[in-house]
């Protein structure tokens, strides 16, 4: 099978992160962490509207009532459609901030937190409910970072970027509960020279993950064996989702941070992979 890869979004983004289709809006949420930029981009036009905010921003998804849900430096935060923050919940120290995070099918939050320098064991992995509780689900992580469900909803994966590992745990869908200890999926030998960051899962339960310092995104069994690699133009791929009508196109966010761009032109941009027989899973908006 042959990919197509293009660029979808040109942009110098420091840090580019946490692609994500909104159908109603026809369009893909993404955020750039480093500036505290939040971004949409329209999937038939290609323009993308710029939202301003005084924090870093890990990532947003929708909510059933319009505007964002983010995962921000101290936090949670809620914007509505006009990009005024409506909501809001505080709940890091000092040093901490949020950093990867996604709805689950049942339409609760979920975010990593980490230390601002990825200090061993600061950071945790945080559940926000409708009624915007909060709640340290897994404490002494470190750079959780993407995250994901099987297309059932019985099983949670969790990428721990630091330690090069992806990780496995039982799930109920119902309570949003995490049921069992972790497990390693996928451990560091497969990343020797890169870091797994983001990640997206399509309906046959395989991973795509996203490779930092990699120049790749490589799809993974539900067993975790690794059935694909596909090379990226740029260094620092970041995350990945499948986002358009059809949820067919992969597209890939990156970094510019610290690179030149006269050796990395398309750095920060966000790559479209098309042609890979693969569809994603819908992403349910947040239910606060």
């Amino acid at each position: 099978m042959s990919e197509q890869i293009s660029v979808a979004v040109s942009r110098r983004a420091e840090c580019g992160e946490g692609p994500i289709w909104d159908a109603a809006a026809g369009a893909v949420h993404w955020v750039d962490i480093i500036p505290g930029e939040i971004l949409i981009t329209d999937f038939a036009t290609g323009q993308t509207r710029v939202t301003a905010y005084p924090e870093m921003v890990g990532a947003v998804a929708p909510r059933v009532g319009g505007g964002v849900v983010a995962a921000v430096t101290s936090g949670f935060v809620g914007l509505d459609a006009g990009g005024a923050a409506d909501r809001r919940v505080d709940i890091l120290p000092e040093g901490i901030r949020m950093n990867d995070a996604k709805t689950d099918p049942s339409g609760r939050f979920w975010a990593g937190s980490c230390e601002m320098s990825f200090a061993d064991g600061l950071g945790g992995l945080w559940r926000l409910d409708e009624n915007w509780n909060a709640t340290l689900v897994l404490p002494h992580l470190t750079q959780p970072n993407g995250l994901g469900w099987s297309p059932d909803g019985s099983v949670f994966y969790l990428v721990e970027t630091q330690a090069r590992q992806i990780l496995r745990f039982d799930f109920d869908l119902e309570s949003s509960t995490i049921t069992s200890e972790g497990s390693v999926l996928v451990d560091a030998d497969v990343f020797p020279d890169g870091f797994p960051d983001g990640l997206a899962v399509d309906t046959r339960g395989h991973l795509w993950v996203a490779e930092f310092a990699g120049s790749a995104v490589h799809e993974f069994s539900p067993d975790g064996d690794r059935l694909r690699t596909v090379a990226i133009p740029t260094l620092q791929t970041t995350s990945c989702n499948f986002v358009g009508p059809e949820l067919d196109e992969l597209w890939v966010t990156s970094a510019a941070w610290q690179l030149d761009p006269e050796e990395d032109a398309d750095a920060g941009s966000i790559f479209r992979v098309e042609g890979l027989g693969a569809v994603g899973l819908a992403t349910a908006a947040f239910r606060g």
